[in-house]
């Protein structure tokens, strides 16, 4: 994403190292830039400006310290990365990036103090947010509400994105990641992470994905008359598969659009409490009796554990975007990565390496055996047409 495009917070309680920041960023082409000295004062302005694409910000603050404004700005959706500017050990970086991932934020490095221009322009190149996702627009109170989104859904506003599964040998694309936007009339384009904990808390999650498999499944069936193959995998909560209805709702939809299992997957990530129920697994059964497949996300991360293959029916898994994290210099995410890999193969088991940002990664992959990957090296998020045209469809142009 272009530097200029970007909208960026500076959180810096010394006016020198601010002045210093801003230099920088102006330098690198930011025109966006905000400046607060506190945390509450940086709360504050996010919700009156709205949200920004990256907050560089210093941990190490008296009263609220950089730890709780990420914490607040991120349950408030207010920003959608993270550079960290307090040269920390190496360890607490790893605890950092860590808290920052489980809250739903991009963790894109520390830049340490002094700032210099070659390691922010690094941090800033790590921001992979497309274009369409950035809200230049202020917004102000909350960003939408139960009812916002039912007229949503009435008024079919939103439209299923792909984010691409490539092949690392020839970085064709093998499957795709579907995934909702919402073209809101007054808000513009919204990423699912501005929407969705909403949509959840409003037990709206199934309607969601039916929205999205109808979608994908059309998609699916204009790839497959043109000869090719292209497998959908969509997230699913936990909740949802704890009563019966949301199987029977696949089942028809399925049916309706005489997709076979195969082609369709669902991904699982686990980040809160609920342990899953004799309910739970049979409805995962079931999904699996309708040759669907069943992913593990996040694996190697939080919640993504060998203790969950064991427990459901997974039949593949994708390893969480950390393990990329600094991977040519981390012996500990290299072997987490390898015993990954291993387990894969030894369970007979699709394993996709999600975060490839670079080639060095690319090339390190190979050499380890891994054949699928997923990032911003091989593709962005994807809308319909634009996925057809790099799947050579023509129908892709139309």
């Amino acid at each position: 994403m272009p530097a200029k495009s970007l909208r960026v917070l500076i959180l810096e309680n010394q006016s020198f190292q601010r002045a210093i920041a801003v230099k920088i960023l102006g330098q690198l082409g930011c025109r966006d830039v905000f400046e607060a000295s506190g945390g509450s004062e940086a709360i504050t302005l996010l919700e009156r400006i709205g949200p920004v694409d990256v907050a560089i910000c210093d941990v190490r603050m008296e009263g609220m310290d950089g730890l709780e404004f990420i914490h607040r700005a991120a349950e408030s959706a207010l920003i959608g990365g993270v550079i960290v500017s307090s040269g920390l050990h190496s360890e607490v970086r790893r605890a950092i990036t860590q808290l920052v991932t489980r809250l739903g934020v991009r963790f894109l490095g520390d830049v340490g103090k002094p700032l210099h221009l070659d390691s922010m322009r690094q941090a800033l190149d790590g921001v992979r947010v497309p274009p369409a996702l950035s809200l230049p627009a202020p917004m102000s109170g909350a960003l939408v509400n139960e009812a916002d989104i039912r007229r949503g859904l009435s008024y079919k506003e939103f439209v299923a994105h792909y984010l691409p599964r490539c092949d690392l040998t020839n970085g064709e694309i093998r499957g795709v990641d579907v995934v909702a936007q919402w073209l809101h009339p007054e808000k513009g384009t919204l990423a699912e992470s501005q929407f969705i904990p909403v949509v959840a808390r409003c037990g709206l999650l199934d309607d969601m994905l039916v929205v999205l498999l109808e979608q994908g499944l059309e998609l699916q069936r204009m790839v497959m008359s043109g000869g090719q193959v292209l497998r959908l995998s969509f997230a699913l909560h936990l909740p949802q598969v704890g009563s019966r209805g949301l199987t029977r709702r696949i089942k028809s939809l399925m049916q309706f659009h005489r997709s076979v299992g195969q082609g369709i997957g669902f991904e699982m990530a686990f980040n809160g409490a609920l342990e899953p129920s004799v309910m739970h697994l049979e409805n995962l059964i079931r999904l699996r009796m309708l040759g669907c497949g069943l992913g593990l996300g996040e694996f190697g991360g939080h919640g993504g554990s060998f203790l969950r293959l064991s427990q459901l029916p997974f039949n593949e898994v994708r390893t969480s975007s950390q393990l990329m994290h600094e991977l040519d210099s981390q012996p500990r995410n290299r072997a987490a990565l390898r015993a990954s890999l291993g387990m894969a193969t030894s369970l007979g088991m699709n394993i996709t390496v999600d975060g490839v940002e670079n080639a060095e990664q690319h090339l390190l992959l190979m050499a380890m055996g891994c054949t699928l990957g997923q990032g911003r090296y091989f593709a962005p998020l994807l809308g319909r047409d634009e996925l057809l045209k790099r799947l050579g469809n023509a129908r892709g142009q139309g």
